[in-house]
């Protein structure tokens, strides 16, 4: 975005100019203290970095880095005020401590820039109150993990602030296992086997996912391992990026993948790390594609961000506040209906 400083804002702070600036074009939730925190990453006056406190001269060019603004609003949980909405929850099971929610495709999951209502937070935020259940202190209406737009299946919310912080930890140590199912475009059998070994044979997933959970979640050489890093794409900065190699320090954050293939249409994945987009953008560096990825079915992501992608969480274990292990299947819960 580029704004030239006409007469009217001669003298002006450069901040109080971007920051009216800014919610004229539907920022509204932007402050000068965040613009101020972030300031370097996004502002420039005639092409030269400058100070909060610069004033503003006739004729001066104020560049902005919306997409950068954009980024680091999604990542500032204190951006968003989370307002109770009435929603449907499809509630898979509840206790004092948190919630396991089955998540439609097409929510999101917290309030950001674009999306500030009807979030699965807001919906969460009101059947709690409705309740008197709402513990005030948590963080985004009780958010510890997070599940894309288009992809469906559990996911799992905090009830007090205690649980909350406790399962963060549990996610930031890698204990908290995450499985998904996804149907993708290409046979795996066929692609991924020049490059890693594994059994041919169709795979029956409930057998998996049962003797997951009796042999304690250990990987054995049937799964295949994707380790890399993942940043920020250079082309579509809605778009992540899979690297097997560090580029140095913006070469991404650690990831970590596991991949069963079970049939020719669909594969089983483990992380057991929780980098944004990082099922997705792993496989697109093995040149697979799920079914209704628009985003990551061509490199410049030319079809948007998609409702809906053949993406389902049907699995998730961790440890409850008395340190007993639970395990909750979306199979096995859907199989009882």
């Amino acid at each position: 975005m580029e704004e030239i400083v006409t007469s009217d804002s001669i003298a002006k702070r450069a901040d109080l100019f971007v920051v009216n600036l800014l919610k004229q074009n539907g920022f509204e939730f932007v402050t000068r203290s965040f613009l101020q925190k972030n300031w370097e990453y996004f502002i420039h006056v005639n092409s030269m970095g400058v100070k909060p406190s610069y004033k503003l001269r006739g004729g001066d060019i104020v560049t902005i880095n919306t997409e950068i603004i954009n980024e680091k609003i999604n990542e500032d949980s204190n951006m968003f005020k989370i307002l109770p909405q009435k929603g449907e929850l499809k509630i898979i099971f509840e206790n004092d401590e948190y919630l396991i929610i089955n998540k439609k495709s097409g929510v999101v999951v917290h309030p950001g820039s674009g999306n500030t209502n009807n979030t699965l937070s807001n919906h969460i935020m009101y059947y709690l109150q409705q309740r008197k259940q709402f513990d005030s202190r948590i963080r985004r209406a009780g958010i510890v993990h997070r599940l894309d737009k288009g992809v469906s299946g559990l996911i799992l919310f905090a009830k007090t602030l205690e649980s909350q912080q406790y399962l963060q930890k549990q996610f930031a140590r890698h204990q908290v296992v995450k499985m998904y199912i996804a149907k993708i475009n290409k046979d795996p059998f066929s692609l991924l086997n020049k490059t890693f070994q594994f059994n041919k044979k169709d795979q029956d997933i409930m057998k998996i996912l049962v003797e997951q959970e009796h042999n304690g979640f250990k990987i054995d050489s049937n799964w295949i391992k994707i380790e890399g890093y993942i940043k920020r794409s250079n082309i579509n900065r809605m778009k992540m990026q899979f690297t097997p190699i560090s580029l140095g320090s913006n070469g991404g954050k650690y990831s970590c993948t596991y991949i069963l293939p079970l049939n020719k249409n669909e594969i089983l994945v483990r992380i057991e790390t929780g980098r944004m987009h990082q099922i997705r953008a792993t496989l697109e560096y093995l040149g697979v594609n799920i079914i209704n990825d628009s985003l990551y079915a061509t490199k410049k992501g030319k079809g948007g961000v998609p409702e809906e992608i053949e993406l389902k969480s049907i699995l998730i274990s961790f440890l409850k506040q008395n340190e007993e292990r639970v395990t909750y299947n979306l199979l096995k819960n859907e199989k009882k209906k």
